[in-house]
């Protein structure tokens, strides 16, 4: 896996967001980008979510939902964070799981 390279913005935005710091920003960035869920991997209302993310911000060619934060990706550069609809926690978290266990079916 590419290693993640974090824009300006980028940084700006974890730590706002999240509240760490410019330092750990970039850790936490290949953190998302290995262990979030893929466009691939969601599914339901979540896969909805990120379809109209990904159709509506061009710059963007790699989403990842990781800790109930969506991650803006350009290949390996994260562009921005932002936060995932309330809604949407509970079914990211069971994605989540299921991916740690191993699992395939919902």
């Amino acid at each position: 896996m590419k290693k993640a390279v974090v824009t300006d913005h980028g940084i700006k935005r974890t730590k706002s967001k999240l509240g760490i710091s410019k330092k750990l920003a970039d850790k936490n960035a290949q953190k998302a980008l290995a262990f979030g869920i893929t466009h691939a991997e969601a599914k339901n209302g979540l896969k909805k979510f990120l379809d109209k993310l990904y159709l509506s911000n061009g710059a963007a060619n790699n989403v990842r939902v990781y800790h109930h934060y969506v991650y803006l990706f350009h290949g390996s550069t994260l562009i921005t964070i932002i936060n995932l609809p309330r809604n949407l926690c509970k079914l990211s978290d069971q994605i989540q799981k299921q991916k740690e266990n191993g699992c395939d079916k919902a």
